[in-house]
């Protein structure tokens, strides 16, 4: 049986609009060392919870291929991008981190947890969670950013 995604309800939505989500060629990720941004507060409500569901409007905003996109948690396999991605962000979003959070946290990701998309070159890749992943368990902070 196929395990189900947390957010299934939503990306079948967009499915039906012609939209494939999630994306094809999506890989298991190896249980290494993870980055994400979070809120200091460990248990704020927006802490692992991926733009779509947090701010569904921007699904009205975003252009139809990255739409799916929104229901995946940002991570990146090296802290040094991370911290430029969101060096970068902060420079021209400045209240960025009200959405995203002030604090880079470290954890791991294994197979049971889901699958992700392909790194990019700044080492950004999307995770798109099984129902049943928490991340607050497997996460926690490392620094404040801001």
């Amino acid at each position: 049986m196929d395990k189900k995604f947390k957010y299934q309800s939503q990306m079948e939505e967009l499915n039906e609009l012609g939209l494939c989500c999630p994306p094809e060629n999506l890989f298991v990720p190896d249980k290494i060392v993870y980055y994400r941004f979070v809120f200091d507060d460990i248990n704020h409500k927006k802490n692992h919870k991926p733009p779509g569901i947090n701010n569904p409007k921007r699904l009205l905003k975003e252009q139809d291929s990255k739409k799916c996109s929104l229901y995946g948690l940002s991570c990146f396999s090296k802290e040094i991008g991370a911290k430029s991605f969101y060096v970068n962000i902060t420079n021209s979003i400045p209240n960025i981190h009200k959405s995203i959070g002030n604090t880079l946290s470290i954890g791991h990701i294994q197979s049971v947890d889901g699958l992700i998309t392909e790194e990019d070159s700044k080492t950004h890749f999307d995770l798109f969670e099984y129902e049943s992943c928490d991340l607050n368990k497997s996460f926690s902070p490392k620094e404040k950013l801001m």
